[in-house]
């Protein structure tokens, strides 16, 4: 009773109040679906497991922009284009007619244009 009366009983009522208003939120009803959420965009991720690099449009083995091997060899034989970071002959944002070779080593493999990549 100490307590009540030495802050006030109207007090202790109106924090109790302020208290029940905080934690009971605005009332505002939420609908909640079941429907399944479909994804904004479909992501291709390429786990380099395969012959062709979905990433960058290269034979896996022969992609400079993935395998650190091959980056090298390119290096050490002077096809490397700096401001690209990949190998001179990868290179489709200086020439985008680089591109056709590969696309044709593809499509002789399996018949069909290659994926869409962003070079």
């Amino acid at each position: 009773m100490k307590f009540a009366c030495k802050f006030g009983f109207s007090k202790l009522v109106l924090g109790f109040i302020g208290a029940a208003v905080l934690l009971s939120g605005c009332g505002a009803e939420v609908e909640l679906t079941s429907e399944p959420v479909e994804p904004v965009t479909n992501t291709v991720v390429d786990d380099h497991s395969g012959w062709w690099c979905t990433a960058h449009g290269i034979p896996e083995d022969q992609c400079s922009m993935c395998s650190a091997k091959a980056a090298k060899e390119f290096k050490a034989n002077g096809d490397w284009c700096e401001e690209h970071n990949r190998a001179e002959s990868q290179c489709f944002k200086c020439d985008a007619s680089r591109a056709d070779k590969f696309a044709n080593l593809y499509e002789a493999k399996y018949g069909k244009q290659p994926p869409a990549f962003t070079p």
